[in-house]
């Protein structure tokens, strides 16, 4: 009989352990840079006895046992709780746009140039910044946080710009590239659990665990084989949550011609 078996690496700190999760709950949206995820382990073993630490590294790789495991989280613990198991709840590297404040003017700056200087005080080794040369004539900060300063230059210059960490903390901030080759497939009949349309013109879809994430394209083929593409706004990754085995549950944005 063949079938599979949902793989969960985690990390914290220095230490890797594989198998230990319970449950899972990882969610992300484009409208909202700071990823979560929530997790409770298990210590049968007193592997998480040496203690947790807000601030932690914390990373999350999944995938199906035997094959390739893909990063689905890149942040630090928000909190920690040790008693028969380990309860963690964690924030993405984007936490650091949520965290930091600053008090500044820009003058008569390129929306690109701004953001580029941003993230000059964050500790995101890569990141993929659109060249947007808009100008904007005064831009002033007064203990805004980075996140507040984002949302307040996308809404000055008119800019429908998203920005997060991807599942490897990589920082991203731009259009929706709706030209973007799919990340991967579903099928009706074959691994799609539940889709369904849900207000604001969107569908939301429940498939078995993949490696998905909000800004990416997805396509989803009917029983006949026809393909329709989707931008996904919103993911959340779950393993044990009401007794399900591992679950992605994409918000979708269909994409016309008319986009």
């Amino acid at each position: 009989m063949n079938w599979n078996a949902p793989e969960i690496e985690v990390t914290i700190g220095e230490k890797t352990r594989i198998g230990s999760v319970r449950t899972m709950d990882v969610v992300a949206a484009r409208s909202q840079p700071v990823a979560t995820a929530s997790l409770e382990l298990s210590n049968l073993r007193f592997e998480w006895n040496d203690g947790v630490e807000d601030g932690d590294v914390l990373k999350v790789r999944w995938g199906w046992r035997g094959k390739e495991l893909y990063p689905l989280f890149d942040g630090s613990i928000r909190s920690a709780y040790l008693k028969e198991t380990l309860q963690v709840e964690g924030l993405c590297r984007a936490r650091y746009l949520a965290d930091t404040r600053i008090t500044r003017t820009y003058r008569n700056e390129e929306a690109g140039v701004i953001v580029a200087n941003l993230l000059a005080l964050n500790p995101f080794v890569e990141s993929e910044l659109a060249s947007d040369s808009k100008q904007i004539d005064k831009l002033p900060l007064c203990n805004n946080t980075i996140v507040e300063a984002l949302h307040l230059l996308n809404r000055r210059l008119e800019l429908d710009y998203a920005f997060g960490c991807d599942p490897s903390g990589i920082f991203r901030w731009g259009l929706r590239d709706l030209a973007q080759e799919p990340v991967t497939s579903f099928t009706h009949g074959d691994d799609i659990v539940d889709f369904h349309p849900i207000p604001g013109d969107r569908y939301l879809l429940t498939a078995f665990a993949s490696p998905v994430w909000h800004s990416q394209v997805v396509s989803i083929f009917d029983r006949q084989g026809n393909e329709t593409r989707y931008f996904v706004e919103q993911v959340r990754h779950s393993v044990g949550i009401g007794d399900e085995g591992a679950r992605s549950r994409l918000w979708l944005d269909e994409i016309t011609g008319e986009q």
